[in-house]
């Protein structure tokens, strides 16, 4: 953690600035310490990364992290009655799910970032020269990317997958990652000129009411872009959600391996023939009648299948959404320009200006 990020920061709990308690350094890198507020809770920098986490969260870290709290003593690390939304179920095994995805698939590298940007725009147009918000940072891959361009780039994640994305990016000096919730972020609302969240909503225990807390965070004509799955494919949905009663209950190193065996099954029969013959004679004359799934795929490698197949058939909560709703969504929070539009035929990408006239 960069020390200018206490600046930014302030208790989600109770929105009261923090107090830095810097414990041990490396370079321009506090590595720990704690982030204290003074309603009572302390917030630990574990690894470089301060866990600004909702307090019926902040026990778990105990768990995930069992030195740091051998080492340290933890005034106080929860003050949860009154505070839990109901959800920490839900969000802790979401946090456990991704956590482990984007610790072993850390390298993931899909080129794909573009895709989920609005048509006729790139991320220099967007990001250049501006503070920006990225909600569900997973291992940090379009954080590196956004970062290149921003002014000051600020990644959360809800999951330790927030270790593996300050070790790809703690080299920016410009990036900082937190790990957080986003039904309650630890900056003030109105606070950035762009927010992102790419590949998460649809996780969330209430996507609809995580949208309007997203809402809440870009300035008066700062840009707030999302995507959700489609509602589409109805057949193919459903026998998913039926793997998905069993697949969700298994061990996440179980289902890693169903992964592996899913990945085999996947690539091996469509995906890796089409990319064979796709630039033949024959691939031009049946590209018409290929999924555009398939097509998609194709464009990448095998590792990239298998992390996708862990991540539809880990996530506790996956819903699905039809194009008016999202753009409702926007329409209701304030929002001008507001564009939706698919990525083939598994996203809706949303766009939108936050108008000049909602209050800041």
């Amino acid at each position: 953690m960069k020390p200018s990020l206490v600046q930014h920061l302030v208790c989600p709990t109770c929105r009261a600035p923090v107090t830095l308690m810097e414990r041990r350094r490396e370079n321009d890198e506090i590595m720990e310490g704690f982030l204290r507020c003074t309603c009572g809770i302390e917030y630990p920098i574990i690894q470089g990364v301060p866990r600004m986490l909702p307090p019926e969260l902040l026990p778990a870290l105990r768990d995930d992290y069992p030195e740091f709290y051998r080492q340290r003593s933890v005034q106080r690390v929860a003050r949860a009655n009154g505070h839990d939304d109901g959800d920490a179920d839900v969000k802790r095994r979401t946090q456990e799910a991704f956590g482990y995805e984007w610790t072993w698939a850390a390298d993931y590298h899909a080129v794909n970032f573009n895709d989920w940007l609005p048509e006729q725009r790139d991320a220099k147009s967007l990001f250049e020269g501006r503070v920006g918000l990225e909600i569900g940072c997973g291992a940090g891959r379009h954080s590196a990317i956004a970062a290149t361009y921003a002014r000051e780039h600020f990644a959360v994640d809800l999951s330790r997958a927030v270790d593996s994305a300050f070790a790809r990016n703690r080299h920016l000096a410009n990036c900082h990652v937190i790990q957080a919730d986003a039904f309650r972020l630890p900056f003030q609302p109105a606070t950035f000129d762009y927010v992102f969240c790419l590949g998460v909503l649809q996780h969330l225990p209430d996507p609809e009411r995580g949208f309007f807390a997203l809402a809440e965070q870009p300035r008066r004509d700062g840009i707030l872009l999302v995507n959700v799955y489609q509602a589409s494919r109805p057949l193919m949905l459903f026998l998913l959600e039926v793997a998905r009663k069993i697949t969700t209950r298994l061990p996440n190193p179980v289902l890693r391996l169903v992964s592996v065996g899913a990945g085999y099954v996947d690539y091996g029969l469509f995906i890796a023939p089409w990319q064979r013959i796709q630039k033949t004679r024959l691939g031009r004359m049946l590209r018409s009648i290929v999924p555009e799934r398939i097509q998609e795929y194709a464009k990448h490698d095998f590792h990239t299948c298998v992390t996708d197949w862990f991540d539809r058939l880990s996530c506790p909560v996956k819903k699905h959404y039809k194009q008016e709703d999202l753009r409702r969504w926007y329409e209701r929070a304030g929002y001008d320009q507001v564009s939706v539009t698919p990525y083939w035929k598994a996203f809706w990408n949303g766009y939108g200006q936050r108008s000049a006239g909602v209050p800041a």
